[in-house]
């Protein structure tokens, strides 16, 4: 009994030593989308930010189109600035969006960008969100 209890304990080291496990970040998977890319760059003497958001698609994508949102958190919750929702649209693979707001309240502030990426008549939706920025 000892000798089957041993031989069985054996077995389930060398199988837990070959059967390692790994984990990952979870990250999106898009089909025509290559990357998505959101930034925020906030001036303290003007109390201006500047809001970029990047797409980029394989050579199927036909079009991209952009909606960005400046947002200002509130405790837990992010809500839009007023004013500070701006659009942009591309007949190609990329498309870069680049807007700024000036004479900004102290806060903390992200840029988040959703990307509608289109290959012919279908698309799928691609967000990217800043790091946060204090003024």
């Amino acid at each position: 009994m000892k000798k089957r209890l041993s031989i069985l304990l054996l077995v389930a080291m060398v199988l837990s030593m070959v059967c390692g496990i790994t984990a990952y970040a979870i990250e999106p998977r898009y089909v025509y989308t290559g990357s998505v890319i959101s930034s925020i760059t906030i001036s303290d003497s003007s109390s201006t930010a500047y809001c970029k958001g990047t797409a980029k698609g394989d050579s199927t994508v036909t079009r991209i189109e952009a909606t960005q949102y400046l947002e200002k958190k509130s405790g837990t919750t992010w809500s839009t600035v007023s004013g500070c929702t701006w659009s942009d649209s591309s007949n190609r693979n990329s498309l870069t969006i680049s807007n700024s707001k000036s004479n900004l309240s102290s806060g903390t502030y992200r840029v988040r960008t959703v990307f509608k990426v289109y290959c012919g008549n279908t698309y799928e939706i691609a967000e990217a969100t800043s790091e946060e920025a204090t003024i």
